[in-house]
């Protein structure tokens, strides 16, 4: 059987980059998908040690660069089996302090990137008959997370599309489920904590040691943790799993 092919947005660094190491490593196909150039430089190098990669510059906020993504990694591949949906941005902020500019552009990225994936890979995936997308959420969508409202609710909107949709293409043999994650060492969970040290005038070690003790085995998470969960979703050993959401938040949600 050929190699299984997936389509990793966000994919140049943090949980995005270890899932497309991770699957490289499993032998599939993958096209890294991402705005920031260390995409590129993830993909040469997956590439010069043997594996099947390629990067894509892809906005998921924006529709034409989703299509244009999807199209060109059956082009080069020749199939799509498995959509990552991992783009993401986070935004630490009073709720009545977000600007118009700011709310649109976490739900676009957030929200609007996980639909425009779905959306431009089941055309694929029906057509073959078969598929699995896994989208990433997290867990800002079950638990309340001061100045964190909008991005909370995006989170919760990809559980409720990630459930609904898993009916809707059940028939074609697609399955539909998502990963929620707790703190994760990542760039993004860094700027999140400077971003709020530099607002509140709480240091950056006490904020650590605050998000490390809502875990409880009192550490962040590897973004290698969260690939290996993603990575088994997208997997056969999960071939009766669909509208669920894998918390892989350290206990966070079960305290």
């Amino acid at each position: 059987m050929s190699a299984r092919v997936v389509l990793v947005t966000g994919a140049a660094r943090g949980i995005g980059a270890a899932t497309a190491r991770l699957l490289v490593e499993r032998g599939y196909a993958v096209t890294v998908a991402d705005v920031l150039a260390e995409g590129e430089a993830l993909a040469d190098e997956l590439s010069a040690a043997g594996g099947a990669c390629r990067f894509r510059h892809c906005d998921v906020g924006e529709e034409a660069d989703v299509a244009a993504t999807v199209a060109a990694t059956v082009e080069a591949f020749g199939s799509l089996d498995v959509v990552v949906n991992n783009a993401g941005v986070v935004l630490v902020k009073p709720l009545d302090q977000i600007s118009w500019d700011e709310y649109r552009h976490v739900v676009d990225t957030n929200l609007g990137g996980t639909f425009l994936g779905c959306k431009h890979a089941l055309p694929v995936m029906k057509r073959q008959r078969r598929g699995v997308i896994v989208n990433v959420a997290s867990v800002s969508g079950h638990v309340g997370q001061t100045d964190h409202a909008v991005y909370g609710a995006t989170k919760g909107a990809i559980l409720a599309l990630t459930r609904a949709l898993a009916w809707e293409v059940a028939p074609y043999g697609i399955r539909v489920n998502s990963v929620s994650p707790g703190s994760v060492d990542t760039p993004m969970l860094r700027g999140d904590i400077d971003v709020e040290s530099a607002r509140t005038g709480r240091p950056v070690p006490d904020l650590v040691a605050e998000r490390e003790a809502e875990q409880a085995f009192g550490r962040w998470a590897d973004p290698a943790e969260i690939a290996a969960a993603i990575a088994f979703l997208a997997g056969d050993d999960a071939s009766f799993v669909t509208g669920s959401d894998l918390l892989v938040d350290g206990g966070w949600v079960a305290r």
